[in-house]
C-alpha cells in the first residue's frame, strides 16, 4: 500500500482521536458536583481503610490535619486496573475473557509505546535493531489474549440471556473493530520483517515521508488501528477516563464541605437552576429553582 494514501489518512483520523478525546476529557472534568455518597472506607484513609473506617470518627475532626496515604490509593488502582478486581469480584464467569481482553489491550499499548521509542532512538542514530524480538512478543501476546477475550465476550452475549438483553449495537461494533483489530494484527505480525516495517512505518510517519510501501497485511492493520482510535472517544469505552472521575470525585472525595470553599460555591450556583423534571411530588414548574424546592415541602 502506498505511503501517499495511507498517511493522509492516517494523520485524518489520528486528528479526529486527537480531538475528540481532549473535548470529552475535558467535558467529564468539568461534569457539576456530584452526589456526595459518603461511603467508607476509602483507601486513602491511612490506617483505617483496613476496617471501613474514616476521619469522622475522630472527636473533633474537623480540628485535625487529614492524613491520606497515596500508596494504598495506587495500590487498589493498580488491582481494578489490571486485576479487573472489581468483575472478578462481582461477576466471575465474565471475568475470564474480560480480564485477558484487558491485558491483550494494556500489552498492545506498551508495544505501541516502544515502537515509538524504538523510532525515534532510530531518527538519533541510536541502534534499537534488538527491539524487533521484543516488539513482537509484546504484540502477539496481545493480538492472541485480546482476540481470545473478545471472541469469549462475544459468546458471552450470544449465550447468556442476561447479558444479551442489555448489550446494546453500540457493544457489538465495539467488540467487532476490536476484533478486526486483533485479526489483522496477528496476520501482518505473520509477515517477514514486521517488527521492522512497522517501525518504518512510524519514523515515517513522523517525518510525513511518503516515498515507501507497506505490505497490504501492514496497511490493512494500520488503518483499523485508526479507525477504532477515531471511534473510541465517540464510545462508551471512554469509561477508562470516566473511571478516575468516578472514583477520585464521586466514591473517594470525602472532602467536608469548608465555608467559603470551592465547593461551597459550586453548590450555591446549581441551587439556583430551575428545576424541569416532571415528578408530581417535586412540584417543579419550570421556573422554580433548586434551592426554592429543597426549601419547601415535597409533596406525597
Amino acid at each position: 500500500m502506498p505511503a501517499r494514501l495511507l498517511l493522509p489518512l492516517t494523520y485524518l483520523l489520528g486528528v479526529v482521536f486527537l480531538i475528540t478525546f481532549v473535548l470529552r476529557s475535558v467535558r467529564l472534568a468539568r461534569l457539576p458536583v456530584h452526589l456526595r455518597w459518603e461511603l467508607a472506607p476509602v483507601p486513602h484513609e491511612r490506617g483505617r481503610n483496613r476496617y471501613g473506617g474514616s476521619y469522622f470518627e475522630e472527636y473533633e475532626w474537623w480540628k485535625h490535619p487529614r492524613s491520606k496515604s497515596l500508596v494504598s490509593e495506587l495500590v487498589y488502582m493498580a488491582q481494578e486496573i489490571v486485576l479487573l478486581r472489581a468483575v472478578w469480584e462481582h461477576n466471575r464467569k465474565l471475568w475470564w475473557f474480560s480480564f485477558p481482553f484487558h491485558i491483550g489491550l494494556y500489552l498492545l499499548t506498551a508495544a505501541a509505546g516502544l515502537l515509538l521509542l524504538s523510532a525515534a532512538a532510530g531518527g538519533i542514530g541510536l541502534d534499537w535493531s534488538g527491539w524487533g524480538v521484543v516488539l513482537k512478543v509484546l504484540a502477539g501476546a496481545g493480538y492472541v489474549l485480546g482476540g481470545a477475550g473478545a471472541v469469549g465476550l462475544v459468546g458471552k452475549r450470544l449465550l447468556e440471556r442476561e447479558l444479551a438483553a442489555y448489550t446494546t449495537r453500540e457493544s457489538w461494533l465495539n467488540l467487532a473493530l476490536l476484533l478486526v483489530v486483533f485479526g489483522t494484527g496477528l496476520v501482518a505480525l505473520g509477515g517477514a520483517g514486521s517488527a521492522g516495517e512497522a517501525r518504518a512505518f512510524v519514523s515515517a510517519l513522523v517525518r510525513a515521508d511518503t516515498s515507501f510501501t507497506v505490505s497490504p497485511a501492514m496497511g490493512v492493520h494500520v488503518l483499523s488501528v485508526m479507525v477504532f482510535l477515531a471511534w473510541l472517544p465517540f464510545s462508551r469505552m471512554m469509561h477508562f477516563v470516566a473511571k478516575y472521575f468516578t472514583y477520585h470525585q464521586v466514591r473517594w472525595d470525602d472532602a467536608p464541605l469548608e465555608r467559603g470553599g470551592r465547593m461551597e460555591r459550586e453548590l450555591e450556583q446549581l441551587l439556583q437552576q430551575p428545576v424541569t423534571w416532571g415528578a408530581a411530588h417535586v412540584g417543579a414548574d419550570g421556573k422554580k429553582t433548586w434551592g426554592e424546592v429543597a426549601a419547601g415541602e415535597v409533596r406525597q
